[in-house]
């Protein structure tokens, strides 16, 4: 009972030449686009992938996201592993945001023609602030029965090229002007029952609103569906303040219809069916064990992006570590934390993307999936630190505040003779003029930084 006790003490603290040209700029468009979505983004949730996790939360932002263990506020336990709810008694209350900011995100392309001609350009995505609302509520009904209910934004992405075009030649036909966009809102009602002293289970529902846009700017729609998902956990306390966890999460999908206008048909349309993947997360955390006031978590999540819609055409199943402290002095509390996201990139892609069969009147192919694959700006994140702060107010009000900086990469295909097939696919099988016939294309992705901060209130009761 005495580690029990420890457990449940943290909710206190908690487009003739000039159609075809039109034309062919259009696939382009389309098919740049279309590579990112899947297989980048231009904002996103630090190195998760398009996911936040539990990311852009006051507290667990903090912790990088270590929180499927011993969350630290409401939300988290809902959001996270909904076993951990039988750890917040009373009532508990949580609200915040977060500001996600890019700097210095770029794309740029390098060609070289017959006779040596070369010809380079870099981009940059107007996309770099993003708001994240965030809220979770948990009540309990009886000493071993806790219900919690919230909101979060589960997955972002986005780039905006219409200011500063792509461009893969100096002729200008094939310059892009692209806006990508998803952005996934979830709510969940989840329950959790404590069955012995040690053991407590836990399930969750959760409905996705799903917004997406995909192409360029005169050809993609703004659209959006609503999902259905859930998830189930477990905690175990295996010692005095030490705590083990199992959590699985189900896909969420979304079908998204008439999202691109087919050949710059506004009447022909194709539709995505995008799936955010099934997660698996493992985790251990010692609470008052290494020190008296230390909190300290490591949770290992497991993303199965090789069979999530869309996303399995280009990317593998993924690894990360998040590892994160908390430490407790009089009404303060200090975290800090760190993560690291395995390379998910697929090393030889699918032959197709989702349902799509073509991008504008180009047929897919394999070649042409990896050049998507690998354009512009792959997810690239890798290295994320974080640090936050809390303050007591009164014994059941507190303010917390976060922020969490990823490491800016660099990705680079290096020149892919291959890539000539694309162009020729897209100029109706002919070699594009211009600056003659392309014999090579290299794709280059930078981001200088990422940055997350945000802020938040706890209140229990």
């Amino acid at each position: 009972m005495e580690g029990l006790a420890s457990i449940r003490k943290i909710n206190h603290y908690k487009g003739d030449n000039l159609m075809n040209i039109q034309k062919t700029k259009l696939a382009i468009g389309v098919a740049a686009g279309l590579g990112l979505l899947v297989a980048s983004t231009g904002a996103m949730a630090i190195n998760t992938g398009t996911d936040l996790n539990l990311t852009a939360k006051a507290r667990a932002g903090g912790m990088a996201g270590a929180a499927y263990t011993m969350p630290q506020e409401a939300s988290a336990a809902v959001f996270g592993n909904p076993a951990t709810l039988t750890q917040f008694k009373g009532i508990n209350m949580n609200f915040g945001a977060s500001l996600l900011s890019l700097q210095a995100v770029e794309a740029k392309t390098s060609t070289v023609s017959t006779g040596d001609v070369r010809w380079s350009n870099t981009a940059h995505s107007d996309a770099d602030n993003y708001i994240v609302p965030d809220f979770g509520f948990t009540y309990e009904v009886t000493p071993n029965l806790v219900l919690g209910t919230g909101l979060e934004v589960d997955a972002l992405q986005g780039v905006d090229y219409r200011d500063d075009l792509v461009s893969f030649t100096s002729s200008g036909v094939f310059d892009v002007d692209f806006v990508i966009e998803l952005i996934s809102l979830n709510t969940n009602l989840a329950a959790a029952y404590q069955a012995s002293e040690k053991l407590s289970i836990g399930a969750s529902v959760t409905v996705g609103f799903g917004l997406a846009q995909l192409g360029t700017a005169s050809t993609t729609s703004s659209v959006h569906d609503i999902g259905f998902g859930g998830s189930i956990g477990a905690t175990y306390a295996i010692d005095n303040g030490i705590m083990s966890s199992l959590t699985v999460k189900s896909p969420v999908r979304y079908n998204f219809k008439n999202i691109l206008h087919n050949d710059g048909d506004s009447s022909v349309h194709q539709d995505l069916t995008l799936e955010q993947p099934l997660e698996i997360i493992a985790g251990i955390a010692l609470d008052d064990v290494l020190a008296d006031g230390l909190l300290v978590e490591a949770d290992v999540i497991w993303k199965n992006w090789a069979n999530a819609e869309a996303y399995q055409d280009v990317h593998d199943d993924q690894f990360l570590i998040a590892l994160g402290a908390q430490y407790k002095s009089g009404k303060w509390a200090y975290r800090a934390g760190y993560s690291f996201a395995e390379n998910m990139l697929l090393n030889e892609t699918n032959d197709t993307i989702g349902s799509f069969a073509t991008i504008g009147s180009v047929p897919f192919t394999a070649e042409v999936v990896k050049t998507l694959q690998v354009s512009l700006l792959p997810v690239i994140w890798q290295h994320t630190i974080t640090v936050g702060v809390g303050y007591n107010i009164t014994e059941t009000i507190s303010m917390d505040a976060y922020a969490a900086y990823a490491f800016g990469e660099e990705y680079s295909t290096g020149s892919r003779p291959a890539t000539v097939a694309f162009y020729k696919a897209l100029n109706g099988g002919t070699e594009p003029g211009g600056d003659g016939n392309l014999e090579s294309l290299e794709l280059e992705a930078q981001v200088d930084y990422e940055l997350m901060v945000g802020v938040g209130i706890n209140l229990s009761f």
